[in-house]
């Protein structure tokens, strides 16, 4: 039997914008077509400057995460 993954509905996700907004965090605006994060339990979208960081820390931990219940490689 082969494990995979988790995934969650509430998982931050790198998305293509579909629509004009602004960043949650440093309000520049953000274009139709603009690579941002989407955090979708808080329903907050951020440009790409400022979600990378926390975006890269949640993979990090779902990685973690998945190599601990023996999906995944560890090295």
């Amino acid at each position: 039997m082969k494990r995979y993954s988790t995934t969650y509905a509430g998982d931050p996700r790198q998305i293509t914008a579909k629509f004009t907004s602004t960043c949650a965090q440093c309000h520049c605006p953000i274009k139709k077509g603009d690579d941002i994060y989407y955090w979708p339990n808080t329903q907050k979208a951020y440009c790409s400057p400022c979600g990378e960081s926390d975006f890269r820390q949640f993979l990090s931990s779902k990685a973690d995460e998945d190599t601990f219940h023996g999906v995944g490689n560890p090295y």
